[in-house]
């Protein structure tokens, strides 16, 4: 079975003050080596986020991840258990290892991008030329998740960069806003204000007054 590269991006960041990190759903999973002041480092592994969460800051706290590519399989009690045992975070040891501990599929991948850049699952379905129920086994099985959550996350993080990109000293009229829901296949503006409250706990009009929020939508992910 055909693979692709599984890792997509190495960030870190050292906490100057203790104010809260916006995180919006990437469709991703990170391995996250966290070191608070005074205290041994840990890694983790994040979750699928199905919403936004702001996590709390701690003056000098530090982190440094590894970003995985959307729908990829990860061996966590071997991977945790294998960085665990090295003395520091350095990419050119970590690397390796989380190579060693996942793995992204063909079939999974493919289906991801189809997801992305369909109207709809069934639309997918075609275009990779299988049935949709199969596409729906597929991607829960292979994902944790059914082809409608990627469908409306690939949706909802386009259609906010595009409100993102609208200057703030520009008006954020009615027009605008039907215009965008039509855009990235909302059925009407409401829809699509439900779906930014719904994934972002935000309005489409508030999220350009949130930097936090705009840069994080900007990050890595899916769609």
């Amino acid at each position: 079975m055909a693979l692709y590269t599984a890792t997509v991006d190495i960030w870190q960041h050292h906490a100057r003050t203790a104010h809260a990190t916006t995180v919006v759903p990437d469709g991703c999973c990170d391995l996250i080596w966290h070191a608070l002041p005074g205290q041994a480092p840990q890694w983790f592994v994040t979750d699928l986020a199905d919403q936004r969460y702001d996590v709390p800051g701690t003056v000098d706290e530090r982190y440094s991840g590894y970003r995985m590519q959307p729908g990829t399989s990860i061996d966590r009690a071997r991977l945790l258990a294998a960085v665990a045992a090295r003395p520091g975070c350095d990419a050119a040891d970590i690397l390796p290892i989380l190579h060693d501990c996942i793995r992204l599929h063909a079939p999974i991948h493919d289906a991801l991008l189809a997801l992305a850049d369909s109207p709809s699952v069934a639309r997918a379905a075609r275009a990779l030329g299988v049935a949709e129920r199969t596409l729906q086994r597929v991607v829960s099985t292979g994902t944790g998740q059914p082809p409608a959550y990627w469908k409306r996350l690939a949706r909802l993080r386009r259609a906010a960069r595009a409100i993102a990109q609208v200057p703030a000293q520009t008006p954020l009229q009615a027009a605008t806003l039907a215009e965008t829901a039509a855009d990235w296949g909302y059925v009407d503006q409401a829809h699509m204000t439900h779906e930014f409250r719904r994934w972002l706990g935000t309005t489409p009009a508030v999220l350009r007054e949130l930097p936090g929020m705009q840069v994080a939508l900007a990050a890595t992910g899916y769609g």
